[in-house]
């Protein structure tokens, strides 16, 4: 079902679907945008999720750090959750 629609973004008559919005010249730059975006946010997601990941601590630092702050390895993790 072919019907003429106008370019949301040029402006240009075309013929097409009745759900079309954009030529096929602005459809293509349209996807290669969205797909940048997309790709730009899965990016700056992993780069917050690597830099946000703190390393989990060893036994022997978590005993260290309990034994500065003169408490048993016990007490640390019970009061700190670890």
């Amino acid at each position: 079902m072919s019907v003429l629609y106008t370019c949301e973004i040029c402006g240009k008559e075309c013929e097409g679907h009745f759900n079309s919005r954009y030529c096929p010249e602005c459809r293509g730059e349209v996807i290669r945008s969205t797909h940048k975006e997309s790709q730009e946010k899965r990016r700056a997601k992993r780069k917050t999720k690597t830099s946000e990941g703190a390393k989990p601590m060893t036994l022997g630092q978590i005993a260290a750090k309990a034994r500065r702050l003169h408490m048993s390895y016990g007490e640390f993790v019970a009061k700190y959750g670890i």
